[in-house]
């Protein structure tokens, strides 16, 4: 279980909590796995992922200089 505390309150991510739907569990579960990478898995996961480049960099739709999408429209 993954608990988040931020000022004056915590917030437990358990993924046997009642009451989640199967797709929010998957992810709590896969938020406990990447707690426990290391700094160099975690960079090799954004790299596989596409985010970072080998070298470090972000890759060009993270980058801020990126061009607008749906989520960013007013870039």
């Amino acid at each position: 279980m993954i608990v988040l505390t931020m000022a004056n309150s915590t917030i437990s991510l358990d993924p046997e909590a009642p009451g989640l739907d199967d797709e929010t569990r998957r992810r709590r579960r896969v938020l406990a796995r990447m707690k426990q990478m290391s700094v160099a898995e975690l960079t090799a996961l954004a790299v596989e992922a596409g985010i970072y480049t080998e070298d470090g960099q972000l890759t060009p739709p993270y980058r801020d200089d990126a061009e607008p999408s749906a989520c960013r429209p007013t870039d």
